[in-house]
């Protein structure tokens, strides 16, 4: 299984118009002839103007590829590529995150993928409408890596002192229910966990083979 997240579209406008739109959001460099590129809908915990993620420029093909990598969390480091090919009257659009590291182990690779979609949906509402929207929030932890089954998510491991520890689950659980949402995918715990403030205390149901659980713990603050 790749650790690379990658995903391709098209949207109904020609490549000299998706490449305007990326080529023409940076950022001032450390030097007169450097720039950053600001790719809208990815995240980052340091905010910049135009919105979106500031990222240094690795390779540059007019047209063609945009590559650059993230200068800042969450995914700092890794570098993204986005490459543009003709087809139809319209430009397919495949964009390729890689070198997570540490970060895909520490927060699952469901979650990052999953956050992934979010993020290349809003980058396409951009390239095709103009609009930018604020970046995917990651919210509060939940203190264990989910992975995503055909009746929803399991508990591939749970960190020591989270939420999860705290409330009773562990490895091989299938979470049901957090704040009283029934949870199918990882998109939907993640929208749950971007909607409580650290620190509240939340309901969570589990089930353990054929048993169901039930308990209350504290986000960390």
């Amino acid at each position: 299984m790749s650790d690379d997240f990658k995903t391709s579209f098209v949207v109904d406008l020609a490549p000299e118009a998706v490449w305007e739109a990326l080529h023409g959001r940076t950022l001032p460099g450390e030097s007169p002839d450097a720039v950053h590129y600001v790719l809208p809908g990815f995240p980052s915990l340091v905010p910049v103007d135009p919105p979106g993620a500031r990222c240094t420029p690795v390779e540059v093909d007019e047209g063609r590829l945009l590559r650059v990598r993230k200068d800042h969390h969450p995914c700092q480091d890794s570098e993204i590529a986005i490459a543009l090919e003709q087809e139809g009257t319209g430009t397919r659009i495949t964009v390729v995150q890689s070198g997570f590291g540490a970060f895909l182990d520490i927060v699952g690779r469901d979650t990052v993928f999953g956050h992934g979609q979010q993020i290349v949906r809003d980058l396409r509402l951009y390239l095709e409408r103009g609009i930018t929207v604020p970046g995917t929030a990651w919210g509060v932890l939940l203190g264990a890596v989910p992975r995503a089954t055909a009746v929803g998510l399991e508990i591939a491991r749970v960190d020591a002192g989270g939420f999860a520890e705290s409330a009773g689950l562990v490895a091989d659980d299938l979470l049901l229910t957090l704040r009283g949402i029934r949870l199918h995918d990882i998109q939907q715990l993640q929208t749950v966990l971007a909607l409580t403030e650290p620190g509240t205390t939340a309901a969570v149901t589990w089930a353990r083979g054929r048993q169901v659980y039930a308990a209350e713990a504290v986000f960390a603050t």
